[in-house]
């Protein structure tokens, strides 16, 4: 009787620990052994804010993302078909708008991962509204998206070479917004194109 009153306190003794652990495992129903339960799913839209980058996990329900620098990237609900942990920041500089003569850069290099593509409504992206350069106008607005072609392959240890794709984009309530149904995991930014 000692023995499995011994036996029952050792028993309780871990179900304490791993509760106060805040540990979870279930059985296998297969392989008999013990493995993690999946991590919770999103319930409802996320919100993350940061000041160079804001990170969360989005699902069905969508999510809003912003930084200290007004930047926004908002993805409703019903674009993303499953949970998906989103990155959005401050991208590594770059040249976006590199053509001084028929190009200019508005806004910050921003940074989107992963890739993303919208099963309904399209992503927003936007900044707050800036001056525009002398001798363009609120049409010439652009956004430029960083992609890899499919012909393109890594060089040497240099990394992939990408190349920018430019899309247009409009004022909106005081901010320089881009609609967009996919974005290919890389820099995004906001300029004037001719």
């Amino acid at each position: 009787m000692l023995v499995r009153m011994g036996m029952f306190a050792r028993g309780l003794l871990a179900a304490a620990l791993l509760y106060a652990c805040g540990g979870t495992q279930t059985q296998s129903t297969t392989g008999g052994g013990l493995e993690e339960a999946p991590p919770p799913r999103a319930a409802g839209p996320a919100n993350a804010r940061g000041d160079t980058e804001a990170r969360a996990t989005v699902g069905r329900a969508g999510g809003t993302f912003s930084l200290a620098n007004g930047a926004r990237l908002e993805i409703p609900s019903g674009a993303l078909a499953r949970d998906l942990e989103v990155s959005f920041g401050v991208g590594a500089d770059g040249q976006a708008f590199g053509d001084r003569e028929h190009q200019r850069a508005v806004g910050p290099m921003l940074n989107v991962e992963p890739a993303l593509d919208s099963e309904g409504p399209p992503f927003v992206l936007s900044i707050p509204q800036l001056p525009i350069p002398n001798g363009w106008s609120d049409s010439d607005l652009a956004f430029a998206m960083e992609e890899v072609h499919d012909e393109q392959r890594a060089i040497d240890t240099l990394g992939t070479v990408t190349r920018w794709q430019f899309y247009s984009a409009s004022v909106e309530g005081g901010r320089i917004v881009a609609r967009t149904t996919g974005l290919m995991g890389h820099r995004v930014q906001f300029g004037v194109a001719r």
